[in-house]
């Protein structure tokens, strides 16, 4: 049915206005929110006596909206109440429902003229979004550049802001993610590669992951639920290296063979750094995100419950004793199979799996920009054991993360305290360092303890520098070839560093016998003893590791694996959920930050606290949600 003059003219006259309204701002929304409708020549079929109806010119432009987008009603209502400025600019007080929006179609626009009117606008529109390239998607946000009266028109508090942007921020996220973490199964396998990581994401937010309830939970209503031998399989080919050879026992279901822990260590950890390298591309451009960035190394612990020792009922006559403990003259017997990557604990009756990691620090997302295992030589190993140094595990550390961002200062556990390390991060990554010295440590021959009297005994002295100290490396320097290396000079030289006496703010720090003082060491230049007392407040700051550890350990699920494969894919999995949590966190700052003018940190301020914690049950409610099969904890 064609239009009436007038009507056509009406179109003519709205094309125009979309016309002069595109080059302003370019986005869909905005332009047929600022568009005049010729109500006057339109009927509105809506009965009166029954309720209180929207605006009719505002339900006339999300009718042209939803013409022009092709959104279903329901898609269209969800839009409107997650994004209230759309209200806003098409003029209505409130969302409309799916009913509102359905009844509106059916009802108030009955009239044919009315019908036509809309069709003829809504091609006017599509055309000219095309000519003006302003592409449109359902999963992205309407505008990404509301204006701050907009919002503040909409009366919507910040915590309600963030809680609509959340889920489209962490699907975003998640697709960064997922896509790099490669199984090279093969294209036709029955459950694709993001259906493992759904997978292993839902077993991280289950407390109960490992267990037969979770397992009866998980897939009592779901359907064609990833089987636990499919999971492991995966994971256990994403831990091969690219050149491992593959043998015809390697195919789903059966057991294989693990390579050594060094090549899968590798495999891993390249995949976990492409996965980095695409969240930090999403966050370092951001203006809540400088470089260069402060950054802390520590460790941390995965608990293994499995003593390494054969009980003595099964114990052979040929098994080889080990001496344990000190001239008791007792022995033990180890295991066969005792998985190699497990370390002993401080108490003799732990043993635990270990990994090192590098965290960005202070006033920037603390995002762990590189992981690393752990490896020592246990008691119960005998002559096989191995112990990689900590100078390997923090070159390894620092080549990973040098590839993600600039770093001005490494702040290091004390574990890490030694010339091996130092010289490691002074002259191969030529990074500044700052490191607490152990209490048995000796300074020029001296142990650090008792070089402390002038600084306690002077009342008027609260810190102390002691410059230009070099140091030298011996030939039995762990990981430095000292006769070869060209970084190593003359009679052994490393480089010169300041040893800081400094009053101790944790009592883990302090060297003295009252906890009171603390001794750090640092190749920065020219360190000043006020200088020495705001670069011990810097190290305070590494505060984040530790919460950074006790937020990543929730994450790892119960797992009886010994398969190294799987127990270092699943704390690396572990960081790489902590991290898209500070992603999306960020990314919520960032949005925020544009739309309200109160919120935002000084010059001197500290960074923001999270607008999304880790423990707000959107993170976890909504990871689920999109899982569409079931979980079936494969361990």
């Amino acid at each position: 049915m064609p239009l009436d003059d007038s009507l056509r003219d009406a179109v003519n006259d709205v094309r125009l206005q979309a016309e002069e309204l595109f080059p302003e701002h370019g986005n869909l929304t905005y332009v047929i929110g600022k568009i005049v409708l010729p109500t006057h020549l339109l009927a509105d079929g809506h009965d009166h006596q029954t309720n209180t109806p929207f605006d009719f010119e505002g339900m006339l432009k999300l009718a042209i909206y939803r013409h022009v987008t092709g959104m279903s009603q329901e898609a269209i209502s969800d839009q409107l109440e997650s994004w209230p400025y759309l209200q806003q600019r098409f003029g209505l007080d409130g969302a409309p429902s799916q009913e509102t929006i359905s009844y509106t179609k059916r009802h108030r626009f009955e009239d044919l003229d009315t019908r036509h009117f809309l069709r003829a606008v809504a091609d006017e529109f599509a055309e000219l979004t095309e000519e003006h390239d302003s592409t449109y998607s359902p999963d992205q946000p309407p505008d990404s550049d509301p204006s701050p009266e907009e919002v503040a028109a909409s009366g919507e508090p910040i915590h309600h802001y963030v809680d609509r942007h959340a889920k489209h921020v962490i699907t975003g996220a998640q697709n960064e993610v997922w896509p790099v973490l490669d199984t090279g199964r093969a294209d036709n396998t029955k459950h694709a590669d993001r259906r493992v990581w759904e997978h292993q994401t839902a077993m991280s937010l289950s407390k109960r992951a490992g267990t037969h309830s979770a397992f009866r939970t998980f897939n009592k209503f779901r359907r064609d639920a990833l089987h636990h031998d499919t999971h492991l399989y995966a994971v256990q080919m994403l831990g091969l290296p690219d050149d491992h050879d593959y043998d015809l026992s390697e195919y789903p279901g059966a057991r294989l063979p693990t390579p050594d822990w060094r090549d899968v260590a590798s495999s891993v950890t390249n995949q976990f750094n492409a996965a980095v390298d695409r969240q930090m591309a999403n966050i370092a451009p951001t203006a809540l995100f400088t470089e260069p960035v402060v950054a802390a190394l520590d460790t941390t612990h995965d608990p293994f419950n499995v003593s390494p020792w054969k009980d003595e009922e099964d114990i052979e006559p040929e098994d080889d004793r080990i001496a344990v403990g000190r001239d008791t003259g007792r022995t033990k017997v180890p295991k066969d199979d005792y998985p190699e990557m497990v370390n002993g604990g401080e108490d003799s009756h732990t043993y635990q799996y270990e990994y090192a990691t590098l965290t960005v620090v202070g006033r920037n997302a603390p995002i762990v920009l590189a992981v690393e295992p752990v490896r020592h030589d246990s008691t119960w190993e005998g002559e096989e054991g191995e112990t990689v140094s900590w100078a390997e595990v923090v070159d390894r550390l620092l080549t990973q993360a040098r590839k993600h961002v600039d770093i001005q200062l490494v702040m290091a556990d004390r574990a890490f305290d030694g010339h091996a390390v130092g010289h490691v991060i002074d002259q191969y990554h030529g990074v500044n360092y700052l490191i607490p010295k152990k209490k048995n440590a000796t300074v020029g021959g001296e142990n650090v303890a008792d070089k402390l009297g002038d600084v306690k005994e002077d009342m008027t002295l609260r810190s102390r520098v002691e410059r230009d100290a070099s140091l030298y490396l011996t030939s039995d320097t762990p990981y430095v070839d000292v006769a070869d290396d060209p970084t190593v000079g003359e009679d052994g030289y490393s480089h010169d560093a300041s040893f800081l006496y400094v009053p101790a703010e944790d009592e883990d720090w302090a060297v003295d016998e009252d906890n009171e003082y603390a001794v750090f060491v640092t190749n920065a230049d020219d360190v000043s003893p006020m200088e020495a007392i705001g670069l011990s407040d810097e190290y305070s700051k590494r505060w984040d590791i530790e919460i950074e550890y006790k937020m990543v350990k929730p994450l790892l699920p119960s797992i009886r694996s010994t398969d190294y494969r799987m127990r270092f894919f699943t704390f690396a999995y572990s960081l790489l959920l902590y991290n898209l949590w500070r992603m999306v966190d960020h990314s919520l700052k960032t949005l925020v930050s544009e739309v309200y003018d109160e919120y935002g940190r000084g010059p001197h301020e500290e960074r923001l606290d999270p607008l999304l914690t880790l423990a707000d049950l959107h993170m976890t409610v909504v990871a689920l949600m999109l899982l569409p099969d079931g979980v079936d904890p494969p361990f």
